[in-house]
């Protein structure tokens, strides 16, 4: 038989096992694969957002080509939904979008973001 303090030993050393598999998985979740994204020239494009992150301000845009553009809001852009000035948790994955585009450098800045119906 196994004296109790060996038990808790065989016990331990799989559970630690397994916690750090599981904060392993959330890191790479996370940190993961930098998406394909594209860079497009400058006007005005329709598509669907496939990710928005708000403490960031950053949305991915899927195109009618199936091209992804990462777009990060810079000061001046704006966000409309039926003419009206919303916020950017607006922005949800599958909403349609209708974007102003301006190429500046190396990355693409939306100056206007305008929500459509589905």
């Amino acid at each position: 038989m196994f004296k109790p303090k060996e038990i808790k030993k065989r016990i331990r050393t799989p559970l630690v096992f397994i916690a750090l598999i599981l904060i392993s998985l959330t890191i790479l979740q996370f940190c993961g694969k930098e998406k394909d994204t594209v860079l497009v020239s400058s006007g005005t494009y329709t598509g669907i957002v496939t990710d928005a992150v708000e403490p960031a301000r950053e949305f991915y845009l899927k195109l009618n080509d199936d091209s992804l553009v990462r777009l990060n809001f810079i000061g001046e852009t704006t966000l409309k939904k039926n003419e009206e000035t919303v916020p950017f948790s607006e922005l949800k994955e599958g909403t349609k979008v209708e974007v102003e585009l301006e190429k500046m450098e190396d990355k693409m800045a939306p100056i206007s973001v305008k929500i459509l119906d589905k």
